[in-house]
């Protein structure tokens, strides 16, 4: 009985992640940039023709890792020298304060943000170590985005390795190296590069090999809590990892498995409560790493008129306030708007999932300080800054709906198979979380960055079977 519950979980969960990307891919074909469907087709034929190529020529070779690191820090390089991007909005109080830190003054402190939202001094410490070691300047910390933007595609390609052919792994590497939304943020010192990469690296870590000892669990879990001290999304990919221990345990009866799920929460928490206790002890700020409004997020997340995202208006009325009080407004708040019905939630799951997974990248942080309608390029053909924003906002749809017809198609391919609880498993179980999660809390096109490397090694699946069968 329990090896069947086992394995029709895991089939559950595959079935929930091949809707949920049914529905992304549907919303996108149904918001394509009005006037630019043609450049959105350009970009996915692009990486069609990419695809092709690599599954036609490209052959294994022992140094195509570092090739693969190469290719990606280039592009991020480029990037980051051609749009000389400034930090903005969060990221420029984050960065404010590590200078501050770096010189041993702690009057960040003094910034009711540091209360609120505590967790982020983890970035800000890493941020003032970069600073002291290599100079008050953006270009180290931004050349070390680089570096984790191109560790992360290394990534993509080693775990696609564990799931489908390496001839396979490659092509999804190379594919994901060409899928440009990240590299707008290249120069942007927001907290996602650093965590997306020990993320995945905790990704690895768990499905290296085919059982999952105590000790990569421990390891594991500790490069999640890492992650998610950077940004704090490390929890679904720690639950992800946990219920696929017991959904494994079940299947195939072994006890050991339990042992290995729990050794991986443990982990992450007491690294979390370590790194914790390190930021008050080293006085970077008294709260540690806690979220002293924590209702934040489903205020703004369940607001109708805002369909899910930041607004003024939440702002002004909520973070005004003395704390205690905010935070039981707040708490009113949520209940208030998760009374008014199912038809009325149902409706704005629909409306945030399509701002979050249907709508264009948002250039503004990475282009944003520039003077739209000065010149970004004048040969062949002259484009402004808003021209060349919107170009490569339909060309990274293109790319971006690849990506997405790649994982519905495998995850299609896993329910037909019978080995349902594999290494695959907890990639779809991340998709699973990380797309309901944002069902309830404030959505961003950027938020979506965390999850494209798993919707691209998800995909290495159809493009094993197109290349078998071919």
């Amino acid at each position: 009985m329990l090896k069947k519950s086992g394995a029709l979980g895991a089939r559950l969960c595959t079935l929930c992640a091949a809707c949920f990307c049914a529905v992304i891919l549907i919303q996108n074909l149904l918001r394509l940039p009005v006037g630019q469907p043609a450049v959105v087709l350009l970009g996915l034929l692009a990486g069609a023709g990419v695809l092709w190529l690599c599954i036609r020529f490209l052959r294994p070779f022992r140094g195509f890792a570092a090739a693969l690191f190469l290719l990606r820090f280039a592009l991020a390089v480029f990037f980051i020298l051609w749009l000389d991007s400034r930090p903005v909005q969060d990221f420029n109080t984050m960065y404010t304060a590590a200078q501050q830190l770096a010189q041993g003054s702690r009057a960040y402190l003094d910034n009711i943000y540091f209360f609120n939202w505590a967790y982020q001094s983890a970035f800000v410490a890493y941020e003032s170590l970069v600073i002291s070691l290599f100079g008050d300047g953006l270009l180290p910390l931004q050349l070390l985005n680089a570096a984790y933007l191109a560790g992360t595609n290394v990534l993509v390609y080693l775990i696609a390795r564990r799931l489908v052919s390496e001839k396979s792994a490659m092509t999804v590497g190379v594919l994901y190296a060409l899928y440009p939304a990240p590299l707008f943020l290249a120069g942007v010192l927001t907290n996602q590069h650093l965590s997306v990469f020990l993320l995945y690296s905790a990704l690895y870590l768990l499905i290296s090999k085919p059982d999952l000892s105590p000790l990569r669990a421990v390891g594991a879990g500790a490069l999640i809590a890492l992650g998610n001290a950077m940004r704090p999304i490390g929890v679904i990919l720690m639950l992800a990892g946990l219920i696929w221990a017991v959904l494994c345990a079940m299947k195939q009866a072994d006890v050991r498995r339990l042992l290995s799920g729990a050794a991986l929460a443990a982990s992450c928490f007491l690294v979390g409560a370590l790194l914790s206790g390190l930021i008050v002890f080293s006085s970077i700020n008294p709260e540690g790493l806690t979220n002293n409004q924590p209702m934040w997020k489903f205020v703004v997340g369940l607001n109708q008129d805002s369909s899910g995202c930041w607004n003024r208006a939440d702002y002004d009325a909520f973070l005004s306030l003395p704390t205690e009080e905010a935070h039981q407004a707040m708490v009113e708040t949520v209940k208030e708007r998760l009374s008014v019905g199912p038809g009325k939630l149902a409706d704005l799951a629909w409306r945030k999932s399509a701002v979050m997974w249907a709508g264009n990248e948002d250039l503004y942080w990475g282009f944003g300080h520039l003077d739209q309608e000065s010149t970004a390029l004048a040969f062949p053909v002259t484009l402004s800054w808003n021209s060349m924003q919107l170009l490569l906002g339909s060309l990274d749809k293109g790319i971006y709906l690849l990506g997405i017809i790649l994982a519905l198609s495998s995850l299609l391919l896993y329910l037909r198979k019978k080995e349902n609880c594999g290494p695959s498993l907890p990639l779809i179980l991340l998709l699973c979380g990380y797309y309901a999660v944002h069902l309830i809390v404030e959505v961003q096109v950027r938020y979506r960055y965390f999850l494209m490397p798993c919707i691209f090694i998800l995909g290495a699946l159809a493009l094993d079977r197109l290349r078998c069968r071919r």
